[in-house]
């Protein structure tokens, strides 16, 4: 009766260690690997699992053990975290000496008390050690190799298929101890109008392109005539499911825009859709918004604004002073396009901007920083749509150009903050109250981590030149922020903390002078502002 219970119990123990997976790992940590290396377990069942005597194998030429655990219960779905002395928070300390991928596969293996199960990654390519996989064979799926400083994580906490390729992927924002980033793409589509009595009704599909769920629910917004109209939360979709969304609409409008959003979804080409008024007539793109002297980080660029439109639109070609020119063409939606000569690179210096608006082109007119004209021309460049022209003056680095109107409805190119693929006025709704001439924001910041230093003015006057400098306690100029920069009554002004030749600007204090002139006046309005940069 006994041995019968210990068999029992031996099979119950195995059946349950079944799940437990390794979940993430850093192999090759930014540096030295000596104390940064570690490895995440996850219990993916329903039920505590003790971990006394399991152990962990490295593989090169074949598997070695490298640790044993001593007595441990990992409650379900909870991490354990084992790494060298620099790897904060690990439940065990342990130098590992994992293998760090190169010519050939490399694999790490987890494998229960009784060695009846296992769990294994191996990764890298090809397999000529012939390592062996949870299968029992020489592994033919492999994951990815990490670079360095990156670690390798299921694609969602305990998703476990035995193929090493489609279970890990790398990544670059590793989370020890903690629940894996889910990359699942989900997809809106499909927008369907049906005419009803009183008003419309919008139907929409979601849609989880990936294999695996996320572990959060969706946020569905619609905006009308780009103010926010309805909102309602998607729970999870399971892999390859769809669902349909409906919304009833009432009275007229120019545009509906469905944005789904979900956290780390890899793909937002396919998360945003336009739904325009069929009874509105179509009018040509303006142009909008330019970004004429950019910092070294950054590219040039060029807004349109495309009103509400019918059928398809045609191409269309942007000419500069000297004759270049840029062809492109637009989707058949109403908005805000960008057109750039990067996408990606864009993105990642506006992450507000939507990734539907940005239209890489191959061929870039470029903007001289010396002052230019840009003339907008449709496809046949028979017939001039828009045109703008500036001066030097008002090429000011990392300043925009921005299409406004006057209280006459004259055109007015304004310099202000570039905000691509959104309205220009936007960042006026986003002033903080101030009552004195001028107001320093965000300091201190850290400039390495995105952060920034705003200068907010509220100036008496309506139209003003400004200089504005940034200094070292040494009086050595940092980085000139505005040079007799036009600019209206209230604004900002962003310093990234970067200086005049791209590089950031070391810890400490900073001077900020400042100087402004109203247009209608001959005073001058001066100051000294401080920053820190930490």
């Amino acid at each position: 009766m006994k041995s019968r219970l210990l068999i029992a119990t031996i099979a119950l123990c195995s059946l349950l260690s079944a799940r437990v997976v390794i979940n993430e790992v850093c192999y090759d940590p930014a540096g030295a690997d000596s104390g940064k290396e570690w490895i995440e377990l996850y219990n993916a069942s329903g039920h505590s699992v003790e971990l006394t005597g399991c152990k962990i194998y490295s593989g090169g030429r074949s598997y070695t053990e490298d640790f044993e655990f001593p007595y441990f219960v990992l409650r379900p779905q909870r991490f354990v975290l084992v790494g060298g002395s620099e790897v904060a928070n690990a439940h065990f300390l342990h130098n590992f000496s994992f293998q760090n991928g190169g010519s050939v596969s490399d694999g790490i293996r987890f494998v229960n008390a009784d060695s009846s199960y296992t769990d294994t990654v191996i990764y890298d390519s090809p397999n000529d050690n012939l390592l062996i996989d949870d299968l029992g064979l020489p592994a033919s799926s492999c994951a990815e190799d990490a670079p360095e400083g990156c670690s390798l994580a299921r694609v969602c906490d305990g998703w476990d298929t035995d193929q090493s390729g489609a279970d890990f992927i790398v990544e670059a924002s590793p989370t020890p101890g903690l629940p894996n980033h889910v990359y699942a793409d989900y997809a809106i589509s499909d927008p369907i109008l049906t005419d009803l009595e009183g008003g419309q009704q919008l139907q929409l599909t979601a849609c989880n392109l990936s294999s695996f769920p996320p572990r959060e629910p969706a946020e569905l917004l619609i905006y009308r005539d780009e103010q926010l109209f309805h909102s309602e939360e998607i729970s999870p979709l399971a892999p390859g499911e769809s669902r349909t969304i409906e919304i009833w609409i009432s009275g007229e409008y120019l545009l509906l825009c469905a944005q789904l959003n979900l956290i780390d979804d890899p793909n937002l080409e396919n998360n945003s859709l336009y739904v325009s008024y069929l009874g509105t007539q179509a009018l040509p793109p303006l142009i909008n918004e330019i970004f004429p002297a950019p910092s070294s980080d950054k590219q040039e660029w060029i807004e349109l604004y495309a009103p509400a439109a019918t059928g398809d639109r045609a191409g269309y070609v942007i000419v500069d002073e000297a004759n270049n020119r840029t062809p492109f063409s637009l989707p058949d939606v109403p908005g805000y396009f960008v057109l750039c000569r990067d996408k990606d690179s864009l993105l990642q210096s506006y992450p507000d901007c939507p990734a539907m608006a940005v239209i890489e082109v191959s061929s870039w007119a470029s903007l001289n920083n010396n002052g230019d004209s840009l003339t907008l021309l449709d496809a046949d460049q028979e017939n001039v749509l828009d045109a703008m022209s500036y001066t030097a003056a008002q090429a000011i680095s990392d300043m925009a150009l921005q299409r406004t109107v006057s209280q006459d409805d004259s055109i007015i190119w304004r310099v202000g903050k570039p905000n691509p693929g959104q309205d220009n006025d936007i960042h006026l709704h986003q002033l903080p109250e101030q009552d004195a001439k001028l107001k320093v924001l965000g300091s201190p910041c850290d400039p390495q981590n995105a952060e920034a230093i705003t200068i907010s003015y509220n100036l008496p006057e309506p139209s003003n030149r400004v200089n504005c400098i940034i200094y070292d306690l040494k009086g050595r100029l940092v980085r000139h922020l505005a040079d007799h920069a036009p600019v209206e009554a209230r604004g900002l002004l962003s310093w990234d903390g970067r200086r005049q030749n791209g590089s950031y600007a070391k810890r400490g204090l900073y001077i900020i002078l400042w100087e402004s002139q109203a247009d209608a006046s001959d005073k001058v309005f001066r100051k000294q502002l401080t920053a820190v940069i930490r």
